[in-house]
């Protein structure tokens, strides 16, 4: 299945009318914000509302307080669940599903916002949805890619838009490479649909 036709896909499913909750998860520069903003635009602005996950990833000085019996020498990452404040993100999207509004965590590159309880549809895009109980999303798409294109897509997004040092994005990959396959790799088995973009091919495989 191509991205054209899983976004038909996902258009037909979402517009039913019913209430909705999807989550878009998988490591950093695995194409996470890209998708969610594809499926984003052809949804009606008044019926959904995308709730990005980064601001519920705790400062990276406060991870420097706990270490991994793994990787004891590196710097925890957010492939490891101690680095999002769960609880907090549990608490929003149920306000949401609720039908209660929220204003959104601001951070330097997402303005904070209001996000209306009263849309039916709920897209929550980013790593820590990954560790979330399957259970709170009645859809679960998992992003993928290779090594390789995870760092190039890393550089052109923390240097640009988060303003990052391409040494420190350098030095820090292969620890997040690392933890991601000892910690958060696992949870992609929970999505109902897992996109896999390894050497420019996409590739589209439903679970269920």
């Amino acid at each position: 299945m191509t991205k054209i036709e899983l976004l038909d896909y996902l258009h037909n499913y979402l517009s039913d009318g019913q209430r909705h909750t999807v989550r878009i998860f998988g490591h950093g520069g695995a194409g996470k914000s890209t998708f969610a903003k594809e499926l984003l635009e052809i949804l009606p602005s008044d019926k959904v509302n995308l709730l990005e996950t980064d601001p519920y990833i705790i400062n990276g000085e406060l991870r420097q307080l706990v270490s991994s019996k793994d990787f004891p020498n590196q710097k925890v990452t957010a492939s490891m669940p101690v680095s999002h404040e769960l609880n907090s993100l549990k608490r929003d999207i149920t306000a949401l599903q609720m039908g209660m509004d929220i204003l959104t965590i601001d951070e330097p590159w997402t303005p904070s916002r209001i996000l209306k309880g009263s849309k039916p549809i709920l897209i929550i895009e980013g790593m820590s949805a990954g560790f979330l109980n399957e259970a709170l999303f009645d859809l679960s798409i998992a992003l993928v890619t290779d090594e390789e294109t995870e760092l190039n897509r890393r550089l052109e997004r923390d240097t640009k838009v988060r303003g990052r040092h391409a040494d420190f994005v350098l030095q820090t990959h292969l620890a997040r490479r690392q933890q991601y396959e000892t910690y958060y790799k696992s949870y992609e088995d929970s999505a109902d649909i897992i996109i896999s973009q390894i050497n420019n091919q996409i590739i589209t495989t439903f679970k269920n």
